[in-house]
């Protein structure tokens, strides 16, 4: 009889114990955490140590009872610490990976503010940093991690998280740039590059912006990081040109293109190409043609600049007679052009008042009628049989700058590349 009862009492006592294992050492988890939860590391890395040992036994069955999805028990063990030890941060915090697995981002949001108000450390940034991850605000939580991973007891799935996002933070910065306006695309662009310093593409591209807006010097500073292991691309290399030209270095800029035009040939390269060598031309004319380029709005005495400096078969005119004396030529820029135009029979000179008027604006149908008037002097085959100034910029193929409108004022830069057309038909 007493050995029955002893073995009773045996029996007992094993059940007490495997009950209080079961309430102290919940299942191991066969799986690691997943979905919203998989970066949630445990709240207490960087917390203070709890002041009750009875708390960290406690707080030890909750987390692996949170991380095996039983939030029940996990809730259970989480009350009884708040009343054990209700400052205890980590199971304050515990509250929001609960939230998390329940998709509630309001109430762990809440959770968080309300341990921020406590105190910080490095748990805590790390659930912050998730809900910014939950909330679609990737560049928050990079710059949260970023301080994370820069602390002695990181977590290795903060460093792991850190690098999802700053590779996706630099790739949402490089393509926002690409649509933004040249003033944002480079700020946004320098964001990028302080991610990844040595990426290429961002990189042109800032200088690219920054050539566009005039800013060479600051362009030519932006490429020394990848010219040691870029300067052979084409982009690159174009970009030098680019900044040659904008610094007036037409000469190294010309040699650049033409590398590339031989390397890879191209009707785009073709086309800069003979712009900068008309870049370079023209900074080697004279200042009165310089002034005639530049203006807003041409006169006359422009025009026969241009044309003087642009068309060769007026430059170089030969068996010409005197020129009708105009009086109010003598102190005029560009003088000798003036007497030029006037002695190939472009610009008249009035038969009564002796006046050429240089300084009479030249409107778009102004323009075309000067420009036809020098075909016809000039001997064009596809001038002859007409006076009609539109008929014979047509048949000529060159654009009509009235079509526009005749009142409408013409722009150095714009009667030049009109001249341009017409010394392309007289040198044929």
């Amino acid at each position: 009889m007493s050995s029955r009862i002893s073995l009773l009492l045996l029996l007992l006592a094993a059940l007490f114990a495997a009950s209080c294992a079961d309430n102290s050492l919940p299942p191991p988890v066969t799986a690691p955490p997943s979905g919203m939860t998989r970066y949630l590391v445990d709240p207490r890395i960087g917390a203070e140590a709890p002041r009750n040992p009875k708390t960290a036994q406690t707080f030890e069955a909750a987390w692996r009872y949170i991380l095996a999805g039983d939030s029940i028990n996990a809730r259970k063990r989480l009350d009884a610490i708040r009343t054990m030890e209700p400052a205890y941060l980590p199971a304050m915090l515990a509250e929001a990976a609960l939230a998390f697995q329940e998709g509630r981002l309001d109430e762990a949001r809440a959770v968080i503010e309300r341990v921020r108000s406590k105190g910080g450390y490095t748990a805590l940034d790390v659930y912050e940093a998730e809900l910014a991850v939950a909330e679609n605000q990737p560049r928050r939580a990079y710059e949260l991690y970023r301080g994370v991973i820069a602390r002695p007891d990181a977590p290795a799935e903060a460093k792991e998280r850190y690098a999802q996002l700053e590779k996706q933070v630099f790739e949402q910065l490089f393509h926002d740039a690409q649509a933004a306006p040249d003033a944002d695309s480079i700020r946004l662009l320098r964001e990028a590059l302080t991610i990844n310093a040595t990426a290429v593409e961002p990189r042109v591209m800032l200088v690219q912006r920054l050539v566009a807006q005039k800013n060479y010097d600051e362009a030519r500073r932006e490429l020394e990081p990848i010219l040691d292991s870029a300067a052979d691309r084409g982009e690159v290399q174009e970009a030098l040109a680019e900044i040659d030209a904008g610094r007036g270095r037409y000469q190294e800029a010309i040699v650049r293109y033409e590398r590339l035009q031989r390397r890879t040939p191209s009707d785009r390269y073709a086309r800069r190409l003979d712009e900068i060598k008309d870049q370079f031309a023209a900074a080697n004319m004279p200042p009165q043609y310089q002034r005639a380029v530049e203006s807003e709005s041409i006169d006359r005495s422009d025009f026969a600049v241009l044309l003087y400096w642009k068309v060769t078969s007026v430059r170089f005119a030969q068996n010409l007679g005197s020129p009708p004396i105009a009086i109010d030529v003598a102190e005029v820029p560009g003088r000798e052009e003036l007497i030029r135009a006037i002695a190939v029979g472009v610009l008249q000179v009035d038969p009564i008042t002796r006046r050429v008027n240089p300084g009479s604006p030249v409107n778009a149908g102004a323009l075309a009628r000067l420009t036809a008037r020098v075909l016809s002097v000039r001997g064009a085959s596809c001038a002859r049989g007409t006076n009609d100034s539109a008929k014979v910029l047509a048949a000529c193929g060159i654009a009509d700058p009235s079509v526009a409108g005749a009142e409408s004022p013409m722009s150095g830069r714009a009667a030049a590349a009109l001249i341009d057309q017409l010394e392309k038909v007289l040198g044929h």
